[in-house]
C-alpha cells in the first residue's frame, strides 16, 4: 500500500542518516561544501590553508615557455600576465591543481601546479636550515592577531555576513567548526576548518582564530597577514557602495560638465529645472571649443541650471564623501578637474604604470580606471570595485546615468592606466579600521 511504503522509505533514510558516518553523509549532500566558492564583493580569495607546508616559503619558477598567471585558481579566471620560462616567486598558497605564487617581479596570481618547478632559495647565506618561524612568546604578534581578529569580527561578522559561520548547512565543515570553537574544542575546530576548501576566506579566518587560541602566535598571524588586503578591500568596497547608493537610487542623470552633488541635483530636478546634457550641445551652445570660453553669460547661466553630473564629476563626488568621512583632506582643494586631470601627478599616482590590460596587480577598492578617448578633449573615469566571480571587472561609473556596470573587454583599448588619489591609502586605512 502507498501509505506504507512511504513510512518504510522514511525509516530507511532516517536508519541511513542515524548509522552511517556523519562526515560521509555531509560531504555526499547535494550542498557538498567542496563545489562551491563564497561569491563576495572581491573575490579573489587568497588560498585554502590546509596543511604546515602553506607556511613555507618554498621558491618556485616557471617551467614552461609562456605561462599565463590567472587572479583565481581556476580556468575561469582572468588572466593578470604571462611570464616567461624561469621567472621566479614564492609560494603563498595553494588549492587544488593550482599554486599562488609572489612573483619577484611585484605579480601575485595563481598558476596551474603543473606549469611550475620548486628552485633552491636564492638568498640563502646559510646550510643551516631556515627557521619556519620566529619565537612563539612575540608580544608584538600577539596585539597584531588580537586586534586583528577583533577588527574583521566587527566589520564582516554580523548575522549573515561573510565571518558569520552558523549561515552554512549545520553538517558543513565551517559549521561544525564553529560548534567546536565555542566548546573549546580548538584542535578540532583547525582540523575541521583547514578540510573546508570551498570557503577559503572563512576557513583562513577560523584556522587564525582557532591557532591564536592554541597559543601559535606565529602562525595565526601569518594567515592573517595575508587576509588583511582581502578583508580591507571587501569592507572597502562596501563603503563606497554606501556613498555612491544615492547617486545610482535616484538616478541622477548624466550632464556633460556638469559636477551636481545627490542633494543638489534633486532639488533642481524637484523645481523643474531641465536635467542632462551631452557633449555635442555643450560644445555648440555652451562653451567655444577653440577658445574654451563660455559664449555668453546668459548661455553660463543656463549651464548652471541644468542638473546633473559627468563622469569624472562622479568619481570625483564619490571619492570627497570618503574624504571627508575620514577627515583627510582631499587634494583637489578647489573645484573640480576633468578626466585628464585626474591622471597628472598633481593628484594622483599611476598604479603599475605600463601595465596593460587592466587591471594591474595591485589595483584595490577606490582606485580610478581612466580611459583616453584620443580626440584632446574625452576621456572617461571610473571606480574600481573589484571582481565578479566569472572575473569581471566592476566599477562605478557615470553612464546615462550613476551606475554600477562591468568594463566590458572592448574599452580595453582606450586604458589610459590606474591611478591612485593621494590620501586614498589613508581613507582606506581609516574606513576599514
Amino acid at each position: 500500500m502507498p501509505g506504507k511504503n512511504m513510512t518504510r522509505n522514511f525509516l530507511l533514510i532516517l536508519f541511513l542518516i542515524t548509522v552511517i558516518p556523519f562526515n560521509v553523509y555531509g560531504q555526499n549532500s547535494p550542498f557538498d561544501e567542496g563545489t562551491t566558492v563564497t561569491d563576495v564583493e572581491a573575490n579573489d580569495g587568497p588560498f585554502s590553508v590546509d596543511s604546515d607546508e602553506a607556511a613555507a616559503a618554498a621558491e618556485f619558477e616557471i617551467d614552461g615557455s609562456w605561462v599565463n598567471v590567472r587572479s583565481g585558481p581556476g580556468m575561469d579566471n582572468s588572466v593578470l600576465d604571462t611570464l616567461p620560462r624561469g621567472s621566479k616567486g614564492t609560494k603563498i598558497g595553494e588549492h587544488g591543481s593550482w599554486t599562488q605564487i609572489k612573483f619577484d617581479n611585484g605579480l601575485t596570481g595563481w598558476v596551474y601546479s603543473e606549469l611550475i618547478a620548486e628552485t633552491e632559495p636564492s638568498t640563502a647565506v646559510t646550510t643551516s636550515p631556515r627557521p619556519r618561524s620566529r619565537p612563539e612568546n612575540n608580544d608584538q604578534a600577539q596585539t597584531y592577531v588580537d586586534k586583528q581578529i577583533a577588527r574583521w569580527e566587527k566589520h564582516l561578522g554580523g548575522e549573515d555576513d561573510l565571518l558569520d559561520y552558523s549561515r552554512f548547512w549545520w553538517w558543513w565543515r565551517l559549521s561544525r567548526a564553529q560548534r567546536n570553537f565555542k566548546k573549546g574544542n580548538y584542535e578540532r575546530a583547525l582540523e575541521l576548518a583547514r578540510k573546508a576548501n570551498g570557503n577559503q576566506l572563512e576557513s583562513a579566518f577560523m584556522q587564525a582564530k582557532c591557532l591564536a587560541k592554541l597559543g601559535k602566535t606565529q602562525e595565526a598571524e601569518r594567515i592573517l597577514k595575508i587576509l588583511e588586503k582581502h578583508f580591507e578591500d571587501i569592507v572597502m568596497t562596501r563603503q563606497l557602495n554606501k556613498i555612491a547608493e544615492p547617486y545610482i537610487d535616484e538616478p541622477i542623470v548624466f550632464k556633460f560638465g556638469g559636477f551636481d552633488d545627490i542633494d543638489t541635483y534633486q532639488q533642481k530636478k524637484d523645481s523643474g529645472n531641465r536635467v542632462g546634457l551631452n557633449s555635442d550641445e555643450y560644445y555648440e551652445r555652451f562653451v567655444d571649443i577653440n577658445t574654451w570660453e563660455w559664449r555668453s553669460d546668459d548661455a553660463y547661466r543656463e549651464f548652471q541650471q541644468i542638473g546633473g553630473i559627468d563622469c569624472s564629476g562622479f568619481v570625483q563626488m564619490v571619492q570627497k564623501e570618503a574624504y571627508e568621512k575620514t577627515g583627510v583632506d582631499y587634494p583637489i582643494d578647489k573645484g573640480r578637474t576633468s578626466t585628464r586631470g585626474l591622471w597628472s601627478e598633481k593628484y594622483t599616482n599611476e598604479i603599475n604604470p605600463g601595465v596593460k590590460p587592466p587591471p594591474p596587480p595591485d589595483i584595490r577598492p577606490g582606485d580610478m580606471i581612466l580611459l583616453d578617448y584620443g580626440h584632446n578633449r574625452y576621456g572617461h573615469s571610473m571606480i574600481y570595485k573589484g571582481r565578479d566571480s566569472q572575473g569581471n571587472i566592476i566599477v562605478l561609473q557615470m553612464g546615462d546615468t550613476a551606475q554600477q556596470a562591468i568594463l566590458p573587454a572592448h574599452k580595453y583599448q582606450y586604458y589610459k592606466g590606474t591611478y591612485r588619489m593621494k590620501g586614498m591609502d589613508k581613507v582606506r586605512e581609516q574606513l576599514t579600521a
